[in-house]
């Protein structure tokens, strides 16, 4: 009898479901586009990033008693990911830190399904949880992955010389 409203209420779910995904799509664009322009901005951000997930990590034993093996594997990932700085934005997937760290998140993914899996949390818990400890920081890796293709080299290093006056195109300028 509620034929009607349900055909409704269901197109307008699905509809629902492709306006978030293109919202999601066009902020991951515009993620894209800000890593970009401001590499050294995004490698710093990452840096705290990593620090801060550390302390959280500690902070969830410390207060929340969470098992040590799902803590240390955090912890490990965590600094798995503080290896693909040195390169920043410049990342080879084929690169042991890139590889390691990919095995790192698996890890850090396996261990804290495991042990979500004994206990009854809502789907809202376990999402925020995954967020703000497990996907943060590989998230903001994964954006800056477009960076890697469009940054001139030297452009994203901390440190590195290679401005326009360091002997480059822009440092020789004739005089005449």
């Amino acid at each position: 009898m509620t034929v009607l409203s349900n055909i409704v209420v269901y197109t307008g779910g699905y509809l629902f479901l492709v306006f978030i995904a293109v919202c999601l799509a066009t902020g991951l664009y515009y993620l894209a586009e800000m890593v970009e322009e401001y590499t050294r901005v995004t490698k710093k951000v990452l840096a705290w990033g990593i620090k801060i997930s550390i302390v959280l990590h500690v902070l969830l034993l410390v207060v929340d008693r969470l098992p040590v093996l799902c803590i240390g594997v955090g912890i490990a990932s965590q600094l798995a990911y503080q290896t693909l700085l040195k390169r920043f934005p410049f990342m080879e997937v084929t690169s042991k830190e890139f590889l390691g760290s990919s095995v790192m998140l698996v890890a850090n993914h396996v261990v804290w399904m495991r042990h979500f899996n004994q206990g009854r949390q809502s789907v809202e818990y376990l999402l925020g949880f995954f967020l703000m400890v497990v996907w943060i920081v590989p998230f903001g890796f994964f954006v800056s992955l477009a960076a890697n293709e469009s940054v001139l080299p030297g452009g994203g290093l901390a440190g590195s010389g290679g401005g326009l006056g360091s002997g480059g195109f822009g440092g020789a300028s004739g005089g005449g």
